[in-house]
């Protein structure tokens, strides 16, 4: 049941005092009549009875009149002090409803006086208050969102390395949801230190942990008060893994080169010089440096061409022309193209006949040099009599297009990085070529909208394919 409000505050009231005053006046009056009628009255009857009779009805008139005011003037008393309680009790509830939160109620403003104007006063205040926390809620809400949609994850301590602020790519980054107790120890012991470090030093300190194979590079900042004294800190981490990945890939990449271009440099040097000299005088001898720096000149010209293709492949974005191409055809060519090579190595070169002829989209010369790349490096690790399988067939709505070889084998430890250049899968291996066919292949397969798989097992099997998109 709703309280029912108590407009007439006898405790906080002057109603009260006046009350009491009159009940008391009221009483000692109707008192002091009986007494001095009782003691007095024949005495009063005897000696003074016109003054008596007087005094009586003096009393009488004054008890009567005062049971009248008291009739008359008490509802008024009432009634006034409930039309005076009533704005400020409607005020108290506005104050009440401010104080639990709630900003939307407002004071009647309709009230003369000093009360209107305390109504007014209080409404404008509740008006600015609400104003004031929703531009906050704003803010913390637009701040917690760009916290968020870093790209680096964000965590906050006090001066007691308490975390007063986390945002959700540290959650994601390290896999934890409340605290930082479910971070492995190592991890917790570089954050903590990093960060009374930066108080400690007050600046700036770096510091680098590992989590589940990634490279976490942390900034910790010390925040400062007004009076730039420290509060807490603040720290930053971001995933390097990449980038030491790619920078990783470019010392390798230049050593690389380095390396593929010094080899037939070096052996054409060493040719030329006794030649230079005239310390060969055979002439078949002679023949054979000559032969031997002509194919050593040319792997070096087969080096710098593949250097100027992958890098021109990953280096434009232009699409290549795109026709609707009959895949089958596209190996019987290829298989016309290795016809000898087959039968020098002692190899069998077959083509897959599919149920269906098989139309995608591509470029049929760019198609052709991704199948000329992996029939020739699948010649470089056949075996004798082995076998390679050129197949085509459409599966889940992309044509699919095999390479596939029975004479050779790649360890699993190889096959992610086998498409990685200048990578060999053996490391001693003499024949021509410097890694980078593999690598070419996949960017022009990326470039006609397909990928390359590699698969290898069984028995010495090892399968390369790549899909397109059907016509």
């Amino acid at each position: 049941m709703k309280e029912k409000e108590q407009y007439l505050n006898i405790k906080s009231s002057y109603v009260k005092i006046i009350f009491i005053v009159m009940l008391i006046f009221i009483l000692i009056s109707i008192g002091l009549t009986i007494t001095l009628n009782s003691l007095y009255g024949e005495y009063i009857k005897e000696k003074i009875k016109i003054a008596n009779q007087i005094i009586f009805g003096v009393n009488t008139g004054v008890l009567c009149s005062m049971l009248v005011t008291l009739v008359v003037v008490g509802p008024a008393v009432l009634f006034a002090s409930k039309k005076m309680a009533s704005p400020l009790v409607e005020m108290k509830k506005v104050a009440i409803a401010m104080s639990e939160g709630d900003f939307s109620i407002r004071a009647k403003e309709n009230y003369s006086g000093e009360i209107g104007q305390l109504a007014v006063t209080l409404n404008k205040l509740a008006a600015e208050l609400s104003n004031t926390i929703n531009s906050l809620t704003i803010e913390g809400d637009l701040l917690k969102q760009i916290l968020n949609s870093m790209s680096d994850g964000l965590l906050g301590f006090d001066l007691n390395q308490k975390v007063n602020l986390k945002n959700f790519t540290f959650e994601e980054m390290f896999e934890v949801k409340t605290n930082l107790e479910e971070l492995q120890n190592d991890v917790q012991e570089v954050i903590y230190k990093v960060s009374l470090s930066a108080i400690e030093n007050q600046k700036t300190e770096i510091a680098t942990c590992s989590f589940k194979e990634k490279s976490i590079l942390i900034s910790c900042s010390p925040i400062r008060s007004e009076d730039n004294s420290i509060i807490g800190t603040v720290l930053l981490f971001r995933d390097v893994t990449e980038a030491i990945r790619l920078e990783q890939t470019r010392r390798d990449y230049v050593a690389n080169v380095s390396h593929e271009l010094r080899s037939p440099l070096t052996a054409v040097k060493g040719l030329i010089i006794p030649l230079k000299e005239g310390m060969v005088k055979d002439e078949d001898k002679r023949n054979h440096f000559y032969e031997v720096i002509y194919n050593e000149v040319e792997r070096l010209n087969r080096l710098v061409n593949d250097l100027f293709e992958l890098s021109r492949l990953q280096s434009r974005n232009e699409p290549f022309d795109m026709q609707v191409v009959d895949v089958t055809n596209i190996l019987y060519d290829q298989q016309d193209k290795f016809e000898m090579l087959a039968e020098e190595k002692n190899i069998k070169l077959i083509v897959k006949n599919s149920k269906d002829p098989i139309y995608a989209k591509g470029n049929i010369d760019r198609i052709g040099q991704v199948l000329t790349i992996l029939i020739d490096n699948a010649f470089k690790f056949a075996k004798v009599s082995s076998t390679i399988t050129l197949s085509s067939k459409n599966e889940n709505g992309r044509a699919i297009v095999s390479v596939h070889n029975t004479g050779s084998l790649i360890k699993n430890e190889d096959l992610p990085f086998i498409f990685d250049r200048f990578y060999k899968v053996d490391k001693a291996h003499k024949e021509e070529g410097a890694g980078l066919g593999l690598s070419i292949a996949k960017e022009v397969v990326m470039r006609i909208n397909g990928n390359i798989h590699v698969k290898s097992g069984g028995k010495n099997e090892t399968c390369f394919s790549f899909d397109l998109e059907l016509d």
